[in-house]
């Protein structure tokens, strides 16, 4: 068998999600990309659009921001990049904060997908709160990563 269709060589080959999520390069990459995606998002739902296209326009800018925030906030959680870069935005989580930024952003991703998926099964009630609870439990799990590190920042050193 090939080796790129052996399952257990590919999970072999597949990055540590521990070792992406201590990665500094991720800081201006999720931070940069985010906001620029996010700034697109926002203007192109600002646009003033009527007929067949309004529909597409409101799709295309909810999608750019379901996917920009989720990064953006991965962005600011990301290690502190090396003394020499200029980068120096965001805050300095724990492994665990990181952590929990990091599902909490693949939650609220995840939330449009099933609805986009979901929708045409017709069971429109539970695939929509499926939907809402993923972006609540995402969000709320972004919200906890952000809020211990405040809390962490205002006791000071334990």
């Amino acid at each position: 068998m090939d080796r790129s269709l052996d399952v257990a060589h590919v999970a072999e080959t597949l990055p540590d999600l521990g070792a992406v999520l201590e990665d500094s390069r991720l800081r201006p990459l999720g931070v940069v990309v985010g906001f620029a995606i996010l700034t697109v998002g926002a203007l192109l739902s600002i646009a003033p659009t009527t007929g067949q296209w309004a529909f597409w326009s409101n799709a295309v800018a909810a999608t750019l921001v379901f996917v920009s925030v989720p990064l953006f906030c991965v962005g600011l959680a990301a290690p502190d990049p090396p003394k020499g870069s200029r980068f120096h935005i965001g805050v300095n989580l724990s492994r665990k904060q990181r952590q929990a930024v990091a599902t909490g952003s693949l939650c609220i991703t995840l939330s449009p997908v099933v609805m986009a998926l979901g929708s045409p099964l017709g069971l429109s009630t539970v695939v929509l709160a499926t939907a809402a609870t993923l972006a609540f439990v995402g969000a709320s799990l972004v919200l906890t990563g952000f809020v211990a590190w405040t809390s962490e920042e205002l006791t000071g050193p334990a």
